[in-house]
């Protein structure tokens, strides 16, 4: 069965099955879509490859299902007040230096602001996988799903689908075989060349994203992980795909995680690279994962550099 439109609201309309059916959600005939490398897969589209797709990468002009499932949402509480954020800017003003003088002075500060309290919803992190169907290459959410038990995520999946390829597959047959996980190449993370690398080198890599950013916050995105960089890190490994953005520092007792583009926090996690590259952002994101974190505010540094005196 295969859906074509925009968007569905409501499963009932779509399909009628039996309650309980185990139900898989793909495409076929992968060759004929022209995003598949926005999405984040490679030119080979070799089996095994697994992705979560990059935001925006649909072939509508809308990406607001990308976002939602590769960074999640959040819903207002405005009944439990007000909470303070803060963001770092470059600002440049003039400054009265005496005797009718003044000079232009440029600074990194941390400036903080009020708004209404908001809950976070993890993202559902649904990831896309090739697979092979009767001697083709398909693509399917690497989950399955059961009708009546999983049906919010289920149509949050299809939507994705329909937002990435305008129309999404049903299969209702037991794919179990197609999901053989030794195969399995997943491509949300690339790792950088081990050893020194310099803030110049590094700052090459980062540029894709960096150039994203307006100046006043580039800078003191720069800034920041020239310092984390600084303290010589095992690792570096840098988001792609549904990922971009971020960037890791694998150090001998714990991980830092920086997302360049969403959030305002430093992230520390007890984890290696080889056991960090196989979360789900979901996973990432989860409140209960990371061992620490450092909001981007005044004293930051002290708080980063208190994490190497506890190696």
């Amino acid at each position: 069965m295969i859906i074509r439109k925009t968007r569905i609201n409501k499963l009932e309309t779509q399909f009628h099955i039996k309650e309980g059916t185990n139900i898989i959600i793909g495409i076929t005939n992968i060759d004929r879509f022209e995003n598949l490398n926005k999405i984040g897969f490679t030119d080979k589209l070799e089996l095994g490859e697994q992705v979560l797709p990059s935001i925006g990468s649909g072939l509508g002009k809308y990406s607001t299902v990308t976002k939602h499932n590769s960074e999640g949402s959040y819903i207002k509480r405005p009944d439990l007040g007000k909470e303070t954020k803060y963001y770092e800017r470059l600002l440049t003003w003039k400054q009265w230096c005496g005797r009718g003088e003044t000079k232009e002075v440029t600074e990194i500060c941390t400036i903080p602001y009020e708004r209404i309290c908001r809950e976070p919803i993890a993202p559902p992190s649904i990831e896309l996988r090739i697979v092979e169907k009767e001697g083709q290459k398909i693509i399917i959410a690497d989950k399955k799903f059961i009708y009546k038990n999983d049906d919010e995520l289920l149509k949050h999946a299809i939507n994705l689908f329909l937002e990435l390829f305008k129309e999404c597959e049903i299969f209702k047959e037991d794919l179990s075989e197609l999901t053989n996980l030794k195969n399995l190449k997943r491509l949300n993370w690339e790792l950088l060349p081990k050893g020194p690398m310099p803030w110049g080198k590094l700052k090459e890599h980062l540029e894709p994203v960096l150039k994203q950013l307006k100046k006043t916050k580039r800078v003191a995105d720069e800034t920041r992980i020239n310092y984390i960089n600084s303290h010589n890190p095992t690792n570096r490994f840098i988001g792609t795909a549904g990922f971009t953005g971020y960037i890791g520092f694998e150090f001998k007792e714990f991980t830092i995680l920086e997302s360049l583009i969403y959030g305002n926090a430093i992230y520390v996690f007890d984890k290696n690279w080889l056991e960090f590259s196989k979360l789900t952002k979901k996973e990432i994101l989860d409140r209960n994962l990371h061992i620490k974190r450092i909001i981007h505010k005044e004293g930051w540094e002290k708080e980063v550099e208190e994490l190497f005196k506890q190696e």
